[in-house]
């Protein structure tokens, strides 16, 4: 029976405490030529090709931390990975403009 957990929106503050844990998945679920021109450090872009290995390699327990643009998409993707037994999953607020915009200041 898979548990029905619930993914939290996080913040970019807190975001980025939990990207200094070097055992955090990051993943980027922007399309791949966005990902290309720009991506937050270490992240993977998730699609349709690697979805399936990533669910099956990665440990239910581990920090999980997904990414859009905007943070919408991102919210149903995290919701997904919860649905599949992941219990640590997190979807940030304002998505990757979010954290550029900030990186930019």
């Amino acid at each position: 029976m898979v548990k029905n957990n619930n993914f939290k929106k996080i913040e970019l503050k807190e975001a980025k405490d939990l990207m200094k844990d070097e055992a955090l998945l990051l993943l980027d679920i922007r399309d791949k030529d966005s990902f290309d021109q720009s991506h937050i450090k270490d992240a993977i872009n998730l699609n349709n090709y690697n979805f399936d290995d990533i669910v099956k390699k990665t440990e239910r327990r581990k920090n999980i931390l997904i990414y859009c643009y905007k943070g919408i998409s991102s919210q149903n993707a995290a919701q997904h990975f919860c649905n599949l037994g992941f219990e640590n999953v997190y979807s940030l607020n304002g998505g990757y403009t979010n954290f550029f915009n900030d990186e930019q200041e």
